[in-house]
């Protein structure tokens, strides 16, 4: 645990090579401190101290109004927390965005930056469905109404994560909460990822305000402004990721000065988010 300035308490974990070049791991949505887990090998190989925290509303972190630039800031204050000065980031699906505020809350901190299967804004990319819940919520969000908003994705999230908390066996937690997810996109999924996923899963889906918290603070108008990030970025996307399209990356690479795009043709969601750490690593930390 950390403790920030303005008395917030932060969980953070650490883990890799603990002498290692220092990564901030920025995790998914709905996610912990703990999915760090599931690249924790690769971090090893690489020689990678990596160093994770639970964003607002996640675990025991105190939640707190969304934004992207917030966040930025709070990663330096646990920067500095942890005594690191100079490190890369990463930050995979929903921890993207968060990635590049980070960038942007310290420019001459920040080497690199690796953004994996990062969602974009969304709305602007996604064609509109009539009748699509999210939309709908969003739309409340502009209007000024951000508490109705959060309180309609926090229901989301009740509704969609119903039960998963009270399976007791962990890989049994992980196969419910994959239900339906193809099994081409889980090749990469071992007995010990699983485990480690079990984990970020009982952190991550205690409470529903950090979930609800990154939809309207990624789903919304971006509070950052990518074209001023200063420092080389790497996009990794897949080109059969059905949640995250390779579109997103496109959008993200058309705006930031030095990025560079990977797309993996035939990787879906899961194995672009988790089967490449090794590659990431690397680029991040060169």
């Amino acid at each position: 645990m950390v403790t920030l300035p303005d008395g917030r308490r932060i969980a953070v974990r650490e883990g890799g090579d603990l002498d290692g070049v220092p990564v901030l791991f920025q995790h998914g949505t709905p996610g912990s401190r703990h999915q760090a887990g599931l690249v924790e090998a690769a971090a090893r190989r690489c020689g990678v101290r990596l160093i994770s925290a639970n964003r607002p509303g996640y675990g025991t972190t105190p939640d707190t109004a969304p934004s992207l630039t917030s966040v930025g800031a709070d990663a330096m204050l646990i920067a500095d927390e942890v005594g690191v000065t100079r490190f890369g980031v990463a930050g995979v699906s929903g921890g993207g965005p968060y990635a590049l505020a980070t960038a942007l809350a310290g420019p001459h901190r920040v080497s690199r930056v690796a953004v994996v299967a990062g969602i974009g804004p969304w709305r602007g990319l996604r064609p509109a469905v009539p009748g699509d819940p999210e939309r709908d919520l969003l739309d409340l969000a502009d209007q000024g109404r951000v508490e109705a908003a959060l309180t309609g994705f926090r229901a989301l999230f009740t509704t969609d994560h119903r039960g998963l908390l009270d399976i007791e066996d962990d890989e049994a937690l992980v196969d419910a909460y994959l239900d339906g997810a193809p099994a081409a996109d889980l090749g990469w999924l071992d007995r010990e990822k699983k485990l480690s996923w079990a984990a970020d899963l009982r952190e991550a889906l205690t409470r529903p305000d950090g979930y609800a918290r990154d939809n309207v603070a990624w789903g919304g108008d971006w509070d950052i402004d990518v074209t001023a990030v200063t420092c080389p970025v790497r996009l990794y996307y897949g080109g059969d990721d059905r949640l995250v399209p390779a579109a997103h990356g496109h959008w993200l690479a058309d705006r930031l000065p030095l990025a560079t795009m990977v797309l993996y043709p035939a990787a879906g969601h899961g194995t672009t988010s988790f089967a490449y750490w090794d590659e990431v690593l690397r680029a991040v930390t060169e």
